[in-house]
């Protein structure tokens, strides 16, 4: 589905890292599955953003862009700044992705995200909160220093207010001062399940870091195949 949009809001969400929450008013409702992404036509090239919002909210479309995403070669903050103060009209271009949430499952949910691959992880995340899912849901969300952790107040306090959701933050830095786990997300994850047989478990973060944690969880944590879900995996 093709339709046109509008930049309404551009957020800093980290002013020392420059990671930007920018939502885009659609004027036809984007249907939606939860981890499913939206591409952007930027200068004539179709970009893939993943969408952060919950589908529930489809009149408008939120992107996690951080200052070091480069795709179609240029500046994409800059574009989207451009397009806001211009009001120019932009063209969208979703749903696409097969690493959507799969609501008809029981099992509990493991949510692996790196860096801005929160984004596509916190749209998974808002739907099963929205819908007071009752089995239990992990997020391990990986940066490299606790600076780059732009939603961590939030999700801290939707882990205070839901009792089945376990939110687990990891930094790469081990220099700095910080109380909390340090490491790589995936370290993290080893070390705190045994077996995950009967998880469904999402990831989004670099390509390499989604087929590490693909080719480990299966080898070493009994995860299935059939039940892990990342657009990367695709090219595992």
């Amino acid at each position: 589905m093709i339709v046109d949009g509008r930049v309404s809001k551009i957020v800093l969400a980290s002013i020392r890292n420059n990671i930007y929450k920018v939502f885009i008013t659609v004027n036809s409702p984007i249907k939606f599955i939860a981890g499913q992404f939206v591409m952007v036509t930027i200068n004539g090239k179709k970009c893939p953003f993943s969408i952060a919002n919950c589908p529930t909210k489809n009149h408008e479309i939120e992107l996690h862009i951080g200052s070091s995403n480069r795709d179609c070669s240029l500046d994409i903050i800059e574009y989207f700044v451009d397009a806001l103060v211009e009001e120019v009209a932009i063209e969208l271009d979703a749903p696409h992705g097969n690493a959507w949430l799969r609501s008809e499952s029981n099992n509990p949910l493991l949510l692996i995200a790196g860096g801005t691959g929160l984004s596509y992880i916190n749209s998974i995340l808002t739907n099963c909160l929205n819908r007071n899912i009752p089995q239990d849901i992990y997020l391990y969300w990986g940066v490299k220093d606790s600076s780059l952790l732009y939603e961590d107040e939030e999700l801290l306090n939707l882990s205070l207010n839901n009792k089945n959701f376990h939110y687990i933050p990891v930094i790469e830095d081990k220099s700095e001062e910080w109380i909390g786990r340090k490491g790589t997300v995936l370290d993290a994850v080893m070390e705190d399940f045994t077996d995950l047989t009967y998880f469904d478990i999402y990831v989004c973060g670099p390509f390499m870091m989604a087929k590490t944690a693909k080719e480990k969880l299966i080898e070493e944590k009994k995860a299935k195949s059939e039940q892990m879900f990342a657009d990367a995996f695709a090219y595992v």
